[in-house]
């Protein structure tokens, strides 16, 4: 009996090898999976070849180049794109927006539907949701039962399961089950996710290299949030979704946070913070709510030209983002770090600052080194993120179905 157990878990991890290798190639050769995996090439003609049988595989008419110049060309594999259907879910400030996605990874059909969500209760939350992935369905020409898992994005605290939003800053309403309203909308599986975790493994996704085992994603708008890799996979809190990092103290009975509490990163790094320093508004001035307008441009544009306060609230930005990072470094050493959204676009004023605080890291002579990468839009990160969750978890699914 044992041996049966280790031969299916063995037959279960390499054909999840052969999956992982092509659906990070794309468009990639026998030889290739071998040599990015390991295994040996009969190992991976008969994997390839069952998946090739069950329709999750297919061989384009395209063929790869050997590069010796003779021999027989390697014949391309890549994903079937008809295999299976997903939906993505995105729930963000004013706006709901959903498409479905084929086994590609390719957006097949798209919908959105802008709201108050401040104003939303929980069953206008819910009919939002349901109601728009229903229109990226219709719009994409096929039907409801063809798809095979949903995820959802949000702005906030989920629990560890992935099934409930527990908090959120765009809305009041507290522990709402959006992963078991879209399952009994949809009769499919479906989890929910926190949006700055999304965009990590996105980037873990389009750029392996430079986001491999190790890095951090900062979310710069409204609020501050963190999505965390380590060793390669992503950082939780032991019941929620955590890596709060906007709440970590940068000044302990200091400014004003949305939380409630003083002190925040957050109080000093959102945009709602930055603007009240360059007004020159008192640190106990209440933030304003998240439907609040707030111009970062306009704030962006003083301070470009040279205006002292907004030069001096976004320095203090950047100090506040670089003491946290020093606090989480002296834990788990440096690695790079991508800063998304408005806020980056006044990174060249705050960098000094911030890589002025990282210099009190463990190794803080490094401060200078560490990779800092911008990236403004953070929509198609966290759909890409979104996407790239339901796949992944299908991927898996399709590697268990050896042992059955």
């Amino acid at each position: 009996m044992t041996i049966v157990i280790r031969s299916n878990e063995v037959r279960r991890r390499n054909r999840g090898l052969v999956l992982s290798a092509v659906r990070r190639g794309g468009l990639v050769s026998r030889t290739d999976i071998g040599r990015q995996t390991g295994l040996s090439a009969a190992t991976v003609s008969a994997i390839t070849s069952d998946l090739i049988a069950d329709g999750f595989l297919i061989q384009p008419s395209q063929v790869l180049s050997s590069g010796l110049g003779r021999g027989r060309p390697k014949v391309a594999l890549t994903v079937n794109p008809t295999a299976a259907l997903i939906g993505v879910v995105i729930f963000q400030l004013n706006l709901v927006s959903a498409a479905i996605v084929d086994y590609s990874g390719a957006t097949i059909s798209e919908s959105s539907r802008q709201l108050t969500s401040a104003e939303l209760t929980p069953q206008d939350i819910r009919d939002a949701l349901v109601g728009c992935l229903k229109d990226a369905i219709v719009r994409s020409g096929h039907e409801s039962r063809m798809l095979l898992r949903i995820a959802v994005s949000v702005q906030g605290v989920t629990d560890v399961a992935g099934s409930v939003l527990l908090w959120s800053p765009i809305t009041e309403h507290r522990n709402l089950p959006l992963a078991g309203w879209m399952q009994r909308a949809f009769s499919v599986p479906a989890s929910v996710s926190n949006d700055c975790d999304l965009i990590a493994r996105a980037l873990n996704r389009r750029e392996p290299k430079r986001y491999s085992t190790s890095f951090a994603c900062i979310m710069l708008s409204y609020g501050v949030g963190m999505g965390l890799f380590l060793r390669g996979t992503i950082v939780n809190g032991l019941n929620t979704s955590g890596t709060e990092f906007g709440h970590m103290v940068f000044e302990p009975g200091g400014a004003l946070c949305r939380c409630g509490r003083r002190g925040c990163i957050e109080a000093y790094a959102g945009d709602y913070a930055i603007r009240r320093a360059a007004r020159g508004e008192p640190e106990d001035t209440m933030p304003p709510a998240p439907a609040d307008h707030i111009d970062f441009q306009q704030i962006a544009d003083l301070a470009h030209a040279g205006d002292a306060r907004a030069i001096h609230a976004i320095e203090e930005a950047g100090r506040a983002i670089g003491t946290g990072l020093c606090s989480l470094f002296a834990l788990v050493d440096a690695f790079p770090i991508a800063l998304i959204g408005r806020g980056t676009m006044v990174f060249d004023i705050m960098e000094g600052a911030l890589r002025k605080a990282l210099k009190g890291t463990v190794g803080g002579g490094h401060a200078c080194a560490i990779d800092i990468d911008c990236f403004a839009d953070e929509r198609p990160l966290v759909a890409e993120g979104c996407a790239m969750t339901a796949l992944l978890v299908l991927d898996e699914e399709i590697a268990d179905a050896s042992v059955v």
